[in-house]
This record gives C-alpha cells, structure tokens and sequence, in this order.
C-alpha cells in the first residue's frame, strides 16, 4: 500500500471528508487530495503529526514489504544516509547524495523513497524499532519505570549511541526526532501501572525530564560511559532536586 493510499484509508475510517482532515492538520485540502494520489508527500514532522492526532501505530506509515532483498537494500540506504548525516552536521543529505555514497543507482532508492521526507520518517522509525519493543515489554510486565529507564532502556540507547547522536545534533532532523520519541515515550508510558491516575501533565513532566536526560547525554562530542551515566541517573533521582550537582 503505498503512503497516499494509507493516507486515505487513514481519512476513510476515520469518516473524514478531505477537507476536515486538511483543518486538523492545518492544510489546504488540495495538498490532502495531492497526497492520496501520490502527485507529492506529507513532510515528516506531517507524518508524526497525523500520527499523534489519530492515535496510530509509530511504523503506520511504513510501505510494507515482504522480500528479504527489500530489506537488504533498505538497510544500504539507512547506512548511506547514516554516513551522509555524519559527513555533514547543517545540510540535509539529498537522495542523489545518498546514493553516491552507497555507489548505488537513484532509482533503487526511490522504490522505497519518493523523497527525503519519507527516508527520515522510515529511518526514525527503523533506528527506534529494536529500542521499542524492548522498552514494550518491560512496561507490559510493569517493571518500575525508574527500573527500566536504568537498567534497560540506557543499554539500548549506548549500544546505539553513534547514530543517535547524529540523531540529537543535526538541525535537519533533531527537532523530528526529538517530537518522535516524545510521542512514543507518551504511548508507552501511559500504559503502565506507575501512571494509573495521573494527570496528562504528570506525564508530560516525566517525559519531558526522561528525554532531556536522554538528549544531555547523547549529544555530547564524547557521551559518558554507561555505568557513569547509570550511577548519575541513581543519584540525581534519589535526592531532592535542590541537592542536585548542578545547584551546589
């Protein structure tokens, strides 16, 4: 199905004309029909966007496939795109760029890819993938969310640390990135038992401080070990706030 088509049936089972989901997405319903017909494509910050709005599933707009070749020649793309980002920290990599790194024909790109827009969401939602379901499961056997900030997720995010600090510290996709994870932390996190009864700023507040922690570590030049990042967060989160480092 491709990602016009998912847009429709999105609007479709929603009971949306064309113009009611242009106003919630704040569009013009042209653009909304140009999108169903695959004539242009949603940016990504678009995408999460009508991700966070519906309530959908983060991979909802991925394009399925079901070929192992598909998936080898996606996993190229991701690593060219990957060396792209590392090799410029302002200009976003281009398809054609993307390709000369790989030493790959354009064409071969644009069977997945129309655009770049369409690359970042499926490389955002490729590099979060492992990181979800690991964090999914702990939070369905309701492990203390403190727990499996620690001693879970931290594992995840070090093994990984390479990418997500391109991740945390490119202009082009910082900002998009960042608004993904908060809207997959929120998923997560409110299906836990820890937050039975909060109030929806409760939460915001928790994610908000989980991601910034987050963010602070892995975008440095050089992150800090695991274990000193482990032993920081124990600290910091068993003492009152006023007796924090940053403060003395």
């Amino acid at each position: 199905m491709t990602l016009g088509k998912k847009i429709k049936f999105l609007r479709k089972s929603k009971n949306l004309t064309q113009r009611e989901l242009a106003k919630s997405l704040f569009v013009s319903y042209q653009l909304v029909s140009k999108w169903e017909r695959n004539i242009s494509y949603p940016t990504t910050e678009t995408i999460l966007y009508m991700i966070s709005v519906y309530h959908l599933p983060l991979d909802f707009f991925i394009i399925d496939t079901d070929i192992e070749a598909q998936i080898s020649e996606k996993e190229l793309i991701f690593i060219g795109f990957t060396e792209c980002m590392s090799h410029s920290e302002n200009d976003c990599p281009t398809i054609k760029g993307i390709a000369a790194m790989n030493n790959m024909a354009e064409y071969i790109i644009k069977k997945y890819f129309n655009n770049i827009h369409e690359l970042i969401y499926a490389y955002i939602v490729y590099i979060d993938e492992n990181i979800k379901m690991e964090i999914e499961e702990k939070v369905f056997i309701s492990k203390n969310i403190l727990k499996i900030f620690i001693e879970d997720m931290a594992p995840l995010l070090y093994h990984q640390r390479l990418e997500l600090k391109i991740l945390y510290t490119r202009p082009y996709i910082k900002n998009t990135w960042i608004n993904f994870i908060r809207v997959k932390y929120k998923n997560i996190l409110s299906k836990h038992k820890d937050f039975n009864g909060y109030s929806g700023i409760e939460l915001e507040y928790s994610i908000e401080l989980l991601t910034s922690f987050i963010s602070t570590w892995l975008r440095q030049p050089n992150p800090e070990n695991l274990e000193d990042f482990q032993i920081r967060i124990k600290k910091l989160t068993s003492t009152s706030i006023d007796q924090w480092p940053i403060f003395n």
